[in-house]
């Protein structure tokens, strides 16, 4: 059984998705999901393709429906399906809709969460990418050209090549629904924006290929140490943000202190005989108030970042 009284292992273990992923990875994520139960005869609303969202149904089974002809023998969707795979390799633009055949349980995963989930579990990305391949298998040739060019423009704007983070425009993305999340329930959500000191000189005595090396030891560094319902994302050329739900203020500092001294302790390997000096980083601290929007927040932590900056560097302020 999880930390969340809302799954159990066995359902779990019955999803694709998780499959041979470690419950540690999951946890977190999981607690920001939503389970939607279904009595018996009831339909499911947004039933559709993967796109923003996944929904796994958990329990129960589910009919599938073309309300433009007879069907004597409706399919079925089992614990563990997908919902939304059926219609991608079914009759494009064939309106049907999905009722429960029996009382259900549906998990709901935002995209923020899919995408956590495979930065936190090599497993859990191959998972995501065989259910991806599933969908576009029964597609023409042509179409699948499209779609996986499609995907590779997305991919390229959420993802940094150099760090493996999200990207700003991922983050500004996600951001208000995390906020709006945040509001909802009560529960606190921090900003980290932490800054590489000096990095400029460094890169100029360093060259490009020092620099790389330094941001992704960096990267590393906050990749080993933040758990996986943590957001991070590359803000800016040597700056980073770090979303923490369910996280104060006074922890957010906790957890900045501590990246703090593990980036100044971080050995970074030029892979050419040479070790490099390593780097320090500067922090600012925010965290949400009553009506405050994403943008408030980000505003907040770069304030802080900037206190942190004139105070002389590798400090925290918030």
């Amino acid at each position: 059984m999880t930390g969340n009284p809302l799954f159990s292992a066995a359902e779990l273990e019955s999803v694709p998705l998780f499959r041979f992923v470690p419950l540690e990875c999951m946890e977190g994520i999981l607690s920001h999901c939503t389970v939607k139960e279904l009595s018996q005869g009831e339909q499911f609303e947004g039933a559709g393709p993967l796109d923003r969202n996944i929904a796994v149904l958990l329990a129960g089974r589910l009919a599938l429906h073309y309300d433009v002809r007879e069907t004597e023998d409706p399919l079925f969707l089992e614990p563990g399906d997908i919902v939304g795979e059926t219609f991608a390799v079914g009759e494009p633009g064939v309106p049907c809709l999905l009722v429960s055949a029996e009382p259900c349980r549906i998990l709901i995963m935002e995209e923020d969460l899919i995408w956590s989930l495979a930065q936190a579990s090599h497993s859990a990305a191959c998972n995501l990418l065989g259910i991806l391949l599933r969908r576009s298998s029964n597609r023409s040739s042509e179409s699948f050209s499209g779609t996986a060019r499609e995907y590779a423009l997305h991919d390229q704007s959420i993802v940094d090549p150099l760090t493996g983070f999200h990207t700003r425009r991922w983050l500004e993305g996600i951001l208000e629904r995390q906020v709006n999340r945040a509001e909802a329930s009560g529960k606190p959500l921090s900003l980290i924006m932490a800054d590489i000191d000096n990095f400029r000189a460094f890169n100029e005595k360093h060259g490009r290929i020092g620099g790389d090396r330094a941001l992704r030891a960096v990267a590393e560094a906050l990749r080993n140490y933040l758990r996986p319902a943590e957001v991070v994302a590359r803000y800016g050329g040597d700056s980073f943000a770090i979303l923490l739900p369910d996280t104060t203020c006074a922890t957010a500092g906790m957890i900045a202190e501590r990246l703090r001294q593990r980036v100044a302790n971080t050995v970074i390997d030029i892979h050419d005989g040479r070790m490099l000096p390593p780097l320090t980083i500067s922090g600012g601290i925010a965290g949400t108030a009553a009506g405050a929007r994403g943008l408030h927040l980000v505003e907040a932590a770069i304030a802080a970042l900037d206190a942190a900056k004139a105070s002389g560097g590798n400090t925290i302020s918030g």
